[in-house]
């Protein structure tokens, strides 16, 4: 028998509802009244019970049984398990294997409500008598398991509702059937662990002469002695589901994980060039008191710099002036000046006269701090040109050198 782990969870098929058995941790099994998950035993009633000799005593009749399932209409998809077996004897070179698989009558509807973690046939979750016969309700139905030694033979649901003499003949038969393939024993022990009629159990004491016959309440269910891997294919297919929909979140949560590293790389950076550029207006709020200090002595600079650069007196700029006027042939006659702008109108003997006077001014790297503009001269009657030339100041300081 498999030994119990810590508060193991048993749900069993009672007579008229399921039923909920828990293992503390002394193995002392408990009837609740309420669990989830752990071992989900599955009503007799679903599964078909097929005996067979096999040729040979190897052990290992994996490939034999599931042929012999396909054989009944019952296959296994992808990675559920519908059928299980077990060696019971051995003879003359024979093995005799007991196999239980899902009946094809039994209806997804019915396997789909197993939310269990793992699954075992309720038959093999009970003590059953070696050598005898077993009979109990489940749900509802009255089943039936046969036993050769210890290890279960045969197991199905009777077609009587009531147990009753006609009861025990159906039982009868069901063992002359066996016993014709060389499958059964004689029967020594005979377990009633449900409700009969007063006709049924003298009818199995003469029909099983040789049988002990006693009426008692149903022990209480336990793991079974082997593991039988029993997957139902809804079920196994919506594990299958539950995995992928798994998968999808974990690749979600992957993606979005990617999505929160690369905002987060981006928000962390821009949160580091603000720090940045409040370190770098944090310094410059300190400085600003000197740079304004710098601001205005600039202004007062520029104000003064008309009156302290020699240059830019306006006695020094007519004299720069007239040092460009030639020995004769151009004659000044008005000369305006400001912070920003030198005027000068006068008169030439020829048009000539007045572009070279222009071209010098142009070039005078005294005057360099204007820029300069002087449209056609004007031509008179007696061929004397009228010129104007306005300079605006660019900014430029000359040096005193020039």
């Amino acid at each position: 028998m498999s030994k119990p782990s810590r508060n193991t969870v048993l749900c069993f098929p009672g007579e008229m509802e399921r039923e909920f058995w828990s293992c503390n941790p002394e193995g002392v099994w408990k009837q609740e009244t309420h669990a989830s998950g752990g071992v989900m035993g599955i009503e007799s009633i679903l599964f078909d019970s097929a005996p067979f000799w096999s040729a040979g005593i190897d052990e290992s009749q994996d490939t034999a049984v599931a042929l012999r399932w396909e054989a009944l209409g019952l296959s296994a998809e992808g990675d559920s398990r519908t059928w299980m077996h077990w060696p019971v004897t051995k003879q003359d070179q024979r093995l005799l294997v007991a196999t239980v698989g899902f009946s094809p009558e039994a209806g997804e509807p019915a396997l789909n409500s197993f939310h269990g973690e793992t699954f075992e046939p309720s038959a093999l979750m009970l003590p059953l008598p070696a050598n005898g016969i077993a009979i109990w309700t489940e749900l509802g139905r009255h089943i039936v398991a046969l036993t050769r030694g210890p290890e279960l033979l045969h197991l199905t649901a009777l077609a009587s509702r009531q147990l009753d003499a006609d009861a025990a003949l159906e039982i009868r038969d069901l063992f002359a059937a066996l016993q014709v393939h060389g499958f059964a024993q004689e029967v020594s022990s005979i377990r009633v662990w449900t409700h009969c009629e007063t006709d049924f159990v003298p009818q199995l004491a003469c029909v099983f002469t040789e049988a002990s016959v006693l009426k008692e309440p149903r022990p209480s269910p336990r793991l079974p002695k082997r593991r039988s891997h029993l997957l139902p294919s809804s079920v196994a297919q919506r594990r299958r589901g539950d995995r992928q929909k798994q998968r999808q979140m974990m690749l979600l949560a992957a993606l979005a994980l990617v999505f929160l590293s690369f905002f987060g790389a981006w928000w962390g950076r821009l949160a580091w060039r603000d720090s940045r550029v409040q370190q770098a207006e944090a310094k410059l709020e300190a400085v600003q008191p000197q740079i304004a200090q710098v601001r205005e002595a600039q202004s007062r600079w520029l104000d003064l710099e008309a009156a302290l650069n020699p240059d830019l007196y306006p006695v020094e700029l007519f004299h720069q002036i007239v040092t460009l006027l030639p020995e004769k042939g151009v004659r000044l006659r008005e000369f305006q000046v400001d912070d920003t702008r030198l005027i000068i109108k006068g008169e030439a003997t020829s048009v000539n006269h007045a572009l070279g006077f222009r071209d010098r001014l142009a070039s005078s790297a005294a005057l360099s701090r204007y820029d300069w503009t002087v449209p056609v001269p004007a031509i008179r009657e007696d061929n004397r040109a009228e010129f104007t030339a306005e300079g605006k100041s660019n900014g430029e300081v000359p040096h005193e050198s020039q």
